[in-house]
């Protein structure tokens, strides 16, 4: 799973100063504390001339990855290949620059990537006979810490009746040759 970024409803900063395309370090009004280690995305743009972010056409979205009293640290045109916009000055006299947290591609692409996906039965493939160990489930499990294994209708333990590494779950103890032909099936995400 994609590491999410820091999140937080209503924040609307106003960055002090001027800055070239290239610079990386803003000073900007009270940061709240639940975003003050970084790793966020946020509409940086003129405010004054463009209420809506969306008509400035040099607005950029920056990638926020560190935060220290009121500086910023930020990475320029951080999703400009999804219309973030490129970098861009924010040097013009006398108009306010604002930097807003709110929803972008990338806080979309996350959410997307992060969704569970649907469950899955199917068998679990081959010889139970006494002795074997290793089974094979295919495809592999989106997430292997989903997964439900039945023998005979009976849940096993993850850690303590089989351990899975990709598409192959290795059985602690050899499942006994009595269960041969019985329902052996997985359900996973």
């Amino acid at each position: 799973m994609a590491n999410l970024d820091a999140v937080y409803n209503l924040v609307k900063l106003t960055v002090s100063g001027t800055y070239g395309a290239s610079d990386t370090s803003i000073i900007a009004n009270s940061v709240p504390s639940a975003l003050s280690g970084g790793g966020w995305n946020a509409t940086w743009w003129n405010s004054t001339d463009y209420p809506d972010p969306s008509n400035d056409p040099n607005a950029e979205i920056v990638r926020v990855t560190a935060v220290s009293g009121s500086t910023l640290t930020i990475m320029r045109g951080a999703e400009s290949a999804t219309g973030g916009g490129a970098a861009s000055t924010k040097n013009t006299a006398n108009k306010t620059y604002t930097l807003m947290l709110g929803i972008t591609a990338k806080m979309i692409t996350d959410i997307g990537s992060n969704l569970q996906k649907p469950w899955r039965l199917v068998n679990v493939s081959g010889t139970i006979n006494g002795s074997n160990t290793t089974f094979t489930i295919s495809p592999a499990p989106f997430d292997p810490n989903s997964i439900h294994l039945r023998l005979n209708y009976q849940e096993q333990e993850q850690g303590i009746d089989y351990t899975i590494s990709g598409t192959t779950i290795s059985y602690i103890v050899p499942p006994s040759a009595s269960l041969s032909g019985l329902p052996h099936v997985a359900q996973y995400q």
